[in-house]
């Protein structure tokens, strides 16, 4: 194919242009008309004789803010675009008052095609808004091309004109190129980059916006632009588009009009209500240099032609540097195009089409593979001061705007993270409540809706003196941090408690902006020290002594959130007071450490990091919990969230750790825990002994269960579980009278009968604790009598209905009880339990826990022999063997 471009002077010179150029009869000719500051008449007069010259000719033409023909942009004048084909059909048609559908239905019965690539489309700015046809296409033709722009009416904002060969003045005029030879390629160029802060529009219909933010959109344009825009807002005002993000695709939309009777303000294309926008500014250093690097890294060869369709608005900012842009795309080819009110633009990634404002947008066309190849060379344009001037200005304004978003963007997230840890809210200077999170609605049972205008004290509990809340109220109005402990009460009456700090923010001028609380849920942790302390008080002496746990709790209610910031390879570039209190070290010997380092050497988890550094990488945050040891060798435990810092393009910079000093909650974890153990083996040796059993058989049933469970499979903490929950499975004998109990002989069938309720009686017993070992112990006494064939009890169970925890006790509690002498039976000797098991492999037992207890029968003999009960000598037990 091959593009020409005239300039039209005079109808006998456009015939002799016609004549030069030799037409062929057998190549398809497509003629764009440009016409800058034309009347309809003089457009039309062109359009009749180019129909009579080239009656095989298919054309369509637009009004412009500009023409664009060989690397110039030129005015007051008609240029006429031949693109000479010889292995393309193009087909051309017009729409006036057509809905959406009717054009997409004759488009695809007369036509659009299989082999169609491209349609070139000009639409009449003020009569046709093409935003929904360009996305109907692109969902029925996602791989159709789709070029061309909203007609310009040189600024005037009053009316445009668009035609093809048959009519004039139409709504919408389309162009097809059909061809299984001809290769498109879509590109545009913006650099144009968000400034300000984010708006929100709050009313629009279309492309007509009424507010933004709650505002009319021209308060919009005083309050940031100033007063003169606002004067001359259609001149002016479409040179500050308002940009918004698409499904990847950036989309600007510069006003074109006003709409005096609803107050609405027209932009080039629709803009959702909801859309959240900014203002926009030319990266003009950009501009200039990335664009050529992009145009010369994907362009390498010569082309056959470019089609060009370039925002007004894009214009009037840039000047020259949209020169030196067009020249640098008429190096890849011969152009034409046209000054638009809004581009077309089809993504081949998204397979979606846009309306775009303030960008460049073309389309490169072959016939033949591009050979040749292509020349950069400088620009010719000259840069007066005036250019000097707008590129150093719009630098600026790049430059900064890039450094505060960066700030921002690092505020939030740091804000974020701490949102994260903590209950949060704000409050204005009457102490009325301004945003919480969604940890605060939950932990108060009131909605966001209840809590926002409400005073604090909505929460309050009656409990708290009222001094503790005057001295808050002093200290952050002597511009202070306030930090305690304070009980607060739910919607629901029940109360929990906190440490809060909070602290007041203030503008840069001094004046109070809020004041902000940040704090730790402890409830649990008061919780745990009360029912401590209710429990110490009824238990024995022994356990008694024990309360002076209660009292390491009172430092760790009085903590406050620790924060430490790293690069990614967790060299510390930050740290706040709180975590030099905790660690013992000053900033400045914290300062480049690496943060693994201080983990107790026990704890230094290479793993961990490695773990931390994938969700990072991914840009995730992460909880751990880490043992690290401080300045003067002490170990200290802190709960940790791994947050990753990004950049403005998404990028992970740093990583803050925001922690809790969790110590003392771990120290008291551990103690409650070894409580929870020597209450359940006192508990269990209580049952056995009314049983007449010895305490040794609890111990060793719970060694046989944990090394058991380890073979099985389960995991270490697992494994822990079912050793402390074992001993507790025939707890529900507590309920079964000594007559039966402690009978020295066979059990007659009512007996039997009242004998299996010890299951129940455990379960019952058991089953409504919300900790994990007595959950799993009553599963434990519920099921240990179950067998695999499904003729155990109390439920019938069969095989894996059995929970393993249940399966595992069976085992460990039948093979201790028979090798020791009960009430109403002897010991038996080690071959006969043997063979018992044997026998009851996949009947009584699960048969793959069996396999594994005579593969590992010397363990479980170790513990037998390491568990002797008092009243027996080695020697007799051996003798049972």
């Amino acid at each position: 194919m091959k593009l020409v471009n005239h300039r039209y002077e005079s109808s006998s010179l456009l015939c002799d242009w016609v004549e030069a150029q030799k037409f062929s009869p057998n190549n398809a000719l497509f003629i764009q008309i440009f016409a800058s500051f034309q009347t309809v008449d003089a457009i039309n007069e062109v359009r009749l004789q180019l129909q009579k010259l080239l009656p095989h000719a298919r054309i369509i033409g637009t009004s412009t803010a500009g023409i664009i023909s060989h690397s110039a942009i030129e005015d007051r004048a008609i240029v006429i675009s031949c693109s000479i084909f010889t292995a393309t059909l193009v087909e051309s048609c017009a729409f006036t008052q057509q809905s959406n559908g009717e054009i997409l239905d004759l488009l695809e019965s007369h036509y659009l095609k299989n082999e169609s690539k491209l349609m070139v489309m000009f639409a009449n700015t003020f009569r046709f808004d093409a935003s929904e046809l360009l996305q109907t296409i692109a969902n029925k033709y996602p791989k159709l091309v789709i070029a061309g722009g909203n007609s310009g009416d040189d600024f005037q904002f009053q009316g445009a004109v668009v035609f093809n060969e048959s009519e004039i003045d139409c709504d919408l005029v389309c162009a097809v190129l059909s061809s299984d030879h001809l290769t498109v390629n879509s590109k545009y160029l913006m650099n144009w980059q968000p400034i300000g802060q984010a708006m929100r529009v709050t009313k629009s219909a279309g492309s007509k916006v009424f507010t933004i933010n709650n505002k009319p959109v021209i308060e919009i344009y005083r309050h940031y632009l100033g007063h003169d825009i606002a004067e001359h807002f259609l001149e002016l005002g479409s040179q500050f588009p308002l940009v918004f993000n698409v499904n990847g695709v950036d989309i600007a939309r510069a006003i074109i009009a006003t709409d005096s009777e609803s107050g609405g303000v027209i932009f080039a294309g629709n803009i959702p209500e909801g859309t959240v926008v900014h203002f926009a500014c030319a990266n003009i250093e950009h501009i200039e240099n990335e664009n050529r690097k992009i145009l010369e890294n994907e362009y390498a060869f010569e082309n056959e032609a470019a089609y060009i369709y370039s925002c007004a608005s894009r214009r009037l900012l840039l000047g020259n540097y949209l020169n030196d842009e067009l020249g640098y795309i008429h190096q890849i080819a011969p152009t034409c195009g046209f000054i638009t009110y809004g581009e077309f633009y089809h993504s081949k990634s998204k397979q979606q089409n846009n309306l775009l404002n303030i960008t460049t947008t073309f389309v490169i066309l072959n016939e033949l593979q591009p050979k040749k190849r292509a020349s950069f060379l400088p620009p010719e344009h000259a840069k007066d001061k005036h250019d000097v001037m707008l590129k150093a200005l719009t630098t600026l304004i790049s430059k900064t705007s890039a450094e505060l978003e960066d700030t921002i963007y690092n505020l939030e997230q740091v804000t974020q993270a701490v949102q994260q840890t903590s209950i949060y809210s704000t409050t204005d200077a009457r102490g009325m409540i301004t945003d919480v999170n969604a940890e605060f609605e939950r932990i108060s049972g009131f909605s966001r809706e209840e809590l926002l205008g409400s005073p604090h004290n909505i929460v309050r509990s009656k409990d708290m003196p009222r001094e503790t809340f005057a001295d808050l109220w002093a200290t952050i109005k002597s511009k202070r941090t306030w930090k305690g402990h304070i009980k607060n009460k739910r919607k629901d009456g029940s109360y929990y408690h906190v440490i809060a700090l909070i602290v007041p923010i203030f503008y840069k001028n001094g004046q109070l902006k809020e004041y902000m609380a940040i704090r730790h849920d402890v409830t649990e942790l008061e919780e745990y020290k009360q029912l401590l302390k209710n429990k110490l008080e009824i238990t024995t002496e022994d356990l008694k002594r024990k309360i002076h746990y209660t009292e390491q709790y009172e430092d760790a209610i009085n903590s406050a959130v620790a924060i430490l910031k790293t690069d990614k390879q967790h060299n510390i570039s930050y740290v706040n007071t709180k975590f030099c209190e905790i660690s013992g070290y000053s900033e400045d010997e914290l300062i480049g450490v690496s943060s693994p380092s201080l983990c107790h050497p026990l704890h230094q988890d290479e793993a961990l990091y490695r773990q931390v550094t994938e969700y990072i990488s991914r840009g995730e945050s992460i909880f751990s919990n880490l043992q690290q040891v401080d300045r003067n060798g002490h170990l200290y435990a802190i709960d940790t969230l791994f947050y990753p810092l990004k950049n403005s393009d998404g990028e992970v910079v740093e990583i803050l750790q925001v922690m809790n000093d969790i110590t003392e909650i771990t120290n008291l974890n551990h103690e409650i825990i070894q409580t929870q153990k020597e209450i359940i083996i006192t508990m269990s040796a209580i049952g056995e002994l009314r049983s007449q059993e010895t305490g040794q058989h609890v111990i060793r049933v719970a060694e046989y269960c944990y090394l058991l469970a380890k073979l099985a499979g389960l995991n270490d903490a697992e494994a822990n579980l079912m050793r402390q929950a074992a001993p507790m499975h025939d707890i529900g004998k507590i309920g079964i009278p000594d007559s039966i109990l402690k009978k020295n002989g066979k059990l007659t069938q009512e007996e039997f009968i009242i004998m299996k309720t010890h299951t129940t009686l455990g379960f019952e017993m058991l089953r409504h604790s919300k900790r994990d070992i007595l959950k799993t112990s009553a599963i434990v006494a519920n099921t240990h009598h179950e067998k695999w064939d499904g003729s155990g009890y109390p439920n019938g169970l069969i095989g894996e209905e059995i929970s393993i925890y249940g399966r595992i006790t069976a085992i460990a509690d039948v093979f201790d009880a028979l090798g020791h002498a009960r009430i109403y039976k002897e010991a038996w000797a080690l071959d006969k339990i043997l063979a018992f098991f044997k026998a009851q492999r996949g009947k009584h037992f699960d048969p793959h826990l069996v396999d594994l207890l005579f593969e590992n029968l010397d363990d479980f003999l170790t513990i037998w022999e390491t568990f002797v009960d008092l009243d027996i000598e080695t020697d007799s037990i051996n003798s049972h063997f």
